[in-house]
């Protein structure tokens, strides 16, 4: 894979930013198929062994721009505009983790705050590494939430289950006590816009 390619401030999806950088869509318009493909093969390789839906992925990209019928036909026509995120209907604008800035930028204080939702986990080597599970999500989320008060939207609680959550599921660990997210693993592919080696590895794209 290609490895650190310019990604646009207007795309604020962590993940989403880590395939931008490695070459494997485009950062500006990404056919649906091809985007839904790609998402699904990952979760194919995933430790967790939980597939993503295609048909979900699908339906999910042909909003991301916008939900007009006018803008979702285009989705479905031209592909998702990754550039234009920013602002769009799956946007938190803010209510979610923080940890990528509209700027683009990588904050590390929001970063550092995510971790201390980590407690120790060991991993399927007997290995022990920081790490969150499911319940720590909800919990981060929660916290999200809740300080997100005067600024946040109804369905930005909703939006954060589609977010964290199916994270773990695609990049989780299976671990003693469960599926987890490697606080590592975190921070690659927010700060090094990088899949895990253990699951890049896996794929055939």
């Amino acid at each position: 894979m290609n490895i650190a390619k310019p990604v646009s401030a207007g795309n604020p999806c962590p993940f989403l930013r880590a395939l931008v950088s490695q070459g494997m869509i485009n950062d500006e318009f990404q056919p649906i198929g091809r985007l839904s493909d790609t998402i699904c093969a990952i979760s194919r390789v995933s430790d967790g062994g939980k597939p993503l839906p295609f048909v979900l992925v699908a339906l999910i990209a042909l909003a991301a721009n916008g939900l007009s019928p006018v803008q979702i036909w285009r989705n479905g026509r031209q592909g998702v505009h990754l550039s234009g995120l920013r602002g769009g209907p799956l946007d938190k604008r803010g209510a979610g983790s923080r940890v990528i800035g509209v700027d683009g930028t990588v904050n590390e204080a929001e970063l550092e705050r995510l971790a201390g939702f980590a407690s120790p986990k060991t991993d399927s080597a007997g290995e022990t590494e920081p790490g969150l599970d499911a319940a720590e999500i909800t919990r981060f989320m929660e916290t999200n939430w809740a300080r997100a008060a005067g600024h946040r939207r109804a369905i930005d609680r909703k939006l954060m289950d589609g977010e964290w959550p199916v994270l773990l599921q695609v990049l989780g660990k299976q671990g003693a006590g469960g599926q987890y997210l490697a606080v590592a693993d975190i921070r690659q592919f927010v700060v090094d816009r990088a899949l895990p080696e253990r699951i890049a590895s896996r794929l055939k794209l």
